[in-house]
């Protein structure tokens, strides 16, 4: 070894040999909010229970909230769940919405969001202003201590300290004694005979520091893996990043394997590009003065303290900043149901983006943009950067930092570096997200028997933090309910082992790529060919070719060296398989012009791939009732 060599290795052993059989009733995939809630509502119904994680269960998932959404149950609010679904339906379809509305996911939030938040307090979560430190500030209630957001008439939704929820939900686990498999990369489902279509019977894993295999029987499975980002591990022009609010392992791998079990899958063709860079990429939009979410309704400024006015999308019309108007007046019943606070500056808009950097160049506004906390309400000023910003999954850290460093929100402007959604340049956009997810019934149940699925990876993909508890605890009572009816089924050990083979194959190889060159590769090709606004058919044959070419080319190439490695590559195969079934969607999805969101459906055949257009508002046709009340009173577990 040369003087200016040395070598760092493994500090885990390494057994690719040693295979963990663990069986359970219900085996939970994903130990994020939804899992650890339908892990912890399972067990409470008297059936085993097992949760598998990538990561550290402690810390899966968000590690922290600021705002509790759709909490259209809890006493205060202005309206009921049903009157919030109909508004919210109706501002879906009038194109309000950035994000979609899964209409099963919301009502079912919508009547148990408060209850579950009442519920984690039990657990010891902190959700009142005990210390009456906001006392007499217009979004505390002074009955309940209540700290409601954004729009302070309606009262949907409630601050919290979100940083004390990961603490309650895992002490709760430990108190349960569910057993726990965290660092377990979960690759396929194991389906009775190893046939597409068949039940779904257990799953198949690899521990990410070990290398050990693991083989998961289960009556029941529950997918809480999270949404789909296309290409999350981004490399662009300034090298590697992820999107700093999720985390860099998702990739949609409970897509796939949903996908490659049978499972329907709503076609995913929808998908939106985001500028990564300042803001988005690089740190937690959250902490850059963002005027949204977190930080809504904060005054942006200028270089020049020149005041940004703000835009209403509904009327049309751009006005100045009016702190009474934002908060009361201005949010309107169309928006107040809306995970999306679409009355925003026209810099930050996603109407008027484009508008705004065209009036930059043209020197009527100078970058870069700041945040004017100071010239807040003083008990706004300290919800959103002593409680909010502190709170936020990611966010704490950029609080501690910026308090440590001497910022001072009552004199002290933060600067916002994102400017917008949506860049100039189309193909500057290069981080793609997709609101695609996996279909699922009134119970959460998916087409395929004994396997459900809670959280952003339903159909919609957008559950947010209150949807994902709640979809959590719904679809753990659903699973645990069937595993009590059903014995476990046949695993077939032929598919196990064929999965065993694909999983290492990257470690038996001494010669080929890093995962990083195909997941760079990907990337490129999905930023260059694939474009909501530009992308034509001729685009997506080249990028299909591509992608099919990496499939059989490069994705066998693949090296890894540690079991570090070999889960890297076992996500980067992940985002490819995803990637072509973003582009196969997109080339049927074009064939079939004015379908609405959720009717296009696909799923993987043994003759190949199935697409099937259901009729508008399945959901409330038969074999369903044709109410969302009816359905909810049906199908509720408790």
């Amino acid at each position: 070894m040369g003087a200016n060599r040395f070598i760092v290795e493994w500090p885990y052993p390494v057994n690719y040999e040693k295979v963990n059989e663990v069986e359970t009733d219900v085996l939970i995939i994903g130990g994020g909010i939804s899992g650890s809630w339908a892990a912890i509502e399972a067990a409470k119904r008297g059936v085993r229970v097992a949760v598998a994680e990538v990561m550290d269960v402690f810390s899966a998932g968000p590690a922290g909230v600021d705002h509790w959404h759709d909490a259209f149950d809890n006493p205060a609010c202005k309206y009921n769940p049903d009157q919030a679904i109909e508004i919210n339906e109706r501002a879906w379809l009038e194109g309000l919405h950035i994000f979609p509305l899964n209409p099963i996911v919301r009502y079912i939030t919508y009547n148990n969001s408060y209850k579950t938040l009442l519920e984690l307090e039990k657990l010891g979560a902190k959700i009142r202003d005990d210390e009456d430190e906001f006392k007499g500030a217009p979004f505390r209630d002074e009955e309940t201590k209540l700290l409601y957001a954004y729009n302070y008439d309606v009262k949907h939704t409630i601050r919290v300290w979100g940083q004390t929820f990961r603490q309650a939900l895992y002490g709760e686990l430990v108190r349960l004694r569910v057993p726990l498999y965290s660092r377990v990369l979960v690759t396929s489902l194991l389906t009775e005979n190893g046939e597409v279509g068949g039940r779904v019977v257990g799953a198949v894993g690899v521990h990410t520091r070990t290398g050990e295999l693991y083989v998961f029987k289960s009556k029941a499975t529950i997918l809480c893996t999270g949404g789909r980002d296309v290409s999350n591990r981004i490399f662009n022009y300034f090298g590697y990043g992820f999107y700093s609010l999720h985390s860099p392992s998702m990739v949609g791998m409970g897509h796939v394997m949903a996908w490659n079990a049978g499972a329907e899958l709503e076609a995913p063709d929808r998908v939106i590009r985001i500028r990564i860079g300042f803001g988005h990429g690089t740190m937690p939009s959250y902490a850059t003065g963002n005027p949204s979410n977190t930080w809504y309704p904060c005054r942006m400024v200028d270089a020049d303290g020149k005041e940004i006015p703000w835009f209403d999308p509904v009327t049309k019309r751009e006005f100045p900043y009016d702190y009474e108007y934002l908060i009361f007046a201005g949010r309107r019943g169309y928006e107040m149901a809306s995970g999306a606070y679409h009355i925003q500056p026209i810099s930050h808009n996603p109407y008027t983006a484009r508008e705004f950097m065209e009036r930059v160049r043209r020197g009527e506004f100078k970058l870069p943009l700041y945040a004017d906390l100071p010239s807040m309400p003083e008990n706004e000023r300290r919800v959103i950067f002593g409680l909010m910003v502190a709170a936020e999954g990611k966010t704490w850290i950029v609080y501690r930092n910026l308090t440590q460093a001497g910022f001072d929100p009552n004199k002290d402007l933060l600067q916002g570096y994102t400017a917008g959604w949506t860049g100039l340049d189309p193909f500057d956009q290069n981080y793609m997200s997709s609101w695609s997810g996996i279909m699922h019934d009134w119970d959460l149940k998916t087409n395929l028997e004994g396997l459900y699925v809670a959280g952003d990876a339903t159909f919609g993909g957008v559950a947010e933090h209150a949807g994902a508890a709640v979809t959590g605890r719904w679809a753990g009572a659903k699973a645990a309910e069937y595993a009590k009816s059903v014995s476990f089924g046949s695993v077939s050990w032929d598919q196990v082992e064929r999965e065993r083979e694909r999983i290492y194959a990257p470690t038996k190889r001494n010669e080929g790529i890093d995962w990083r060159e195909l997941n760079v590769a990907i990337s490129t090709v999905m930023r260059t060919y694939v474009n909501p606004d530009l992308t034509n058919d001729e685009m997506l044959r080249i990028a299909l070719k591509w992608l099919e070419e990496m499939e059989h080319g490069e994705a066998n190439k693949l090296v890894a060296r540690n079991p570090h490695e070999l889960t890297r590559c076992l996500e980067t195969l992940a985002i490819l398989e995803n990637a072509k079934l973003t582009v196969i969607s997109m080339m049927e999805s074009r064939k079939r012009p004015g379908l609405k969101p959720y009717q296009l459906v696909v799923r993987k055949t043994t003759e190949g791939i199935k697409f099937v257009v259901r009729p508008w508002r399945w959901w409330l046709l038969p074999p369903y009732a044709p109410t969302y009340r009816e359905n909810y009173e049906r199908h509720k577990p408790w």
